[in-house]
């Protein structure tokens, strides 16, 4: 059980062995510690009556905090029979701070029954207190996954598969590949927010746990996403004046453009894909099916989505839908650096729709 593991890889252990002694739970996502050390407590203490001892370490008296922890966790729990006993330090940044060779000097001994579990934001890989737990105790490593162990870039995939299956054991409902990628993009990867939006989704499913993509989309989010999906398909329609409307609703309700993007661009990205598939066909010598290049790209049958899709299609044009993904980038950019600010960055969410809704000039793109 000794290392660091990502929490997603150790919320699938179902047994967890050799769990006394120290373990750090740390990240940037609060509600994925709080399912690691659920997780912890669960397999620890089994018994109902089984309570960890938890301390706040932002609301202790300093510096009497370190001798309580230490005498805690030298006795077993009253009621967690041969289980050892959790104590639990919450916000323990400062903790760790002020008690960093005593933690040490604790853990090396080895002597302890109980099991100290750390709770902290930050938590450096070249300390001798990391290198010690990772060693001798276990770590939880509780921030989105990475593609790769050196990369800055979030693993949306994985995310999604873990949505997919936490909506499976948790809420007992089917979650479709793109509503998980829905929920990603709508909530840009809270995970506290997309846990209750899994929650609320659970209770439109059927008796046979299946919930539409459509059903998804009026759900999450409320109004505000409805009114957002309503703006996109204006600009896709060529009604900029609509999109414009709609957004200036949005935003006078107190909604951050960045904030406004990540489900605007989930949508257009479809348009994109759709024009790729198109040109690929034409490239291996097929005619052009955009019925299925439209499908292909992510939409669905219901609702006469299939026909829409390929009517908004034709209305933006092979250049425009050829150009989506470098005005998405390009406003992405913009909201994340010059166009920051609330002001700014309407203009480019407008810029945007209207660039969708008429004919492109010699110097449009």
């Amino acid at each position: 059980m000794n290392g660091t593991h990502h929490v997603f890889e150790f919320l699938e252990k179902s047994s967890l062995q050799d769990l006394a002694g120290a373990c750090a739970v740390f990240g940037s996502e609060r509600f994925l510690k709080k399912l690691a050390v659920k997780h912890i407590t669960e397999a620890i203490g089994g018994d109902e009556d089984f309570v960890p001892s938890e301390y706040d370490s932002n609301h202790a008296s300093w510096p009497s905090i370190w001798p309580d922890v230490h005498d805690e966790l030298s006795t077993r729990s009253l009621f967690g029979g041969n289980s050892p006993k959790i104590v639990l330090v919450d916000d323990a940044d400062k903790f760790v701070t002020e008690n960093r060779d005593r933690i040490h000097d604790y853990i090396s001994q080895g002597k302890g029954s109980g099991l100290l579990v750390l709770i902290v934001n930050t938590w450096a890989s070249n300390t001798k207190l990391y290198k010690l737990i990772d060693k001798v105790g276990f770590q939880v490593r509780c921030d989105p996954p990475k593609t790769s162990a050196k990369s800055k870039t979030v693993d949306e995939p994985r995310i999604i598969q873990w949505l997919i299956q936490r909506a499976k054991d948790e809420y007992e409902f089917t979650l479709p590949k793109m509503g998980g990628q829905m929920l990603v993009d709508l909530t840009s990867n809270e995970f506290g927010r997309m846990d209750q939006e899994l929650q609320k989704l659970s209770l439109f499913a059927d008796s046979k746990g299946k919930i539409s993509q459509e059903t998804i989309k009026k759900v999450v989010g409320g109004w505000r996403a409805r009114t957002m999906w309503d703006a996109v398909d204006a600009a896709a329609d060529g009604d900029a004046k609509r999109a414009v409307t709609l957004l200036d609703q949005l935003l006078r309700s107190g909604e951050h453009p960045l904030g406004l993007f990540g489900q605007l661009s989930w949508s257009l990205r479809r348009y994109s894909t759709t024009s790729e598939i198109v040109m690929r066909q034409m490239r291996q010598k097929k005619k052009p099916d955009l019925a299925s290049a439209v499908r292909q790209a992510g939409f669905r049958s219901w609702g006469g989505e299939i026909e829409t899709a390929q009517t908004r299609i034709r209305q933006l044009g092979r250049k425009r839908a050829e150009l989506m993904l470098d005005w998405l980038l390009e406003a992405d950019m913009q909201l994340k650096n010059t166009h920051s600010k609330e002001d700014r960055g309407r203009l480019v969410l407008e810029k945007l729709f209207v660039r969708m809704a008429k004919e492109l000039g010699p110097n449009a793109a």
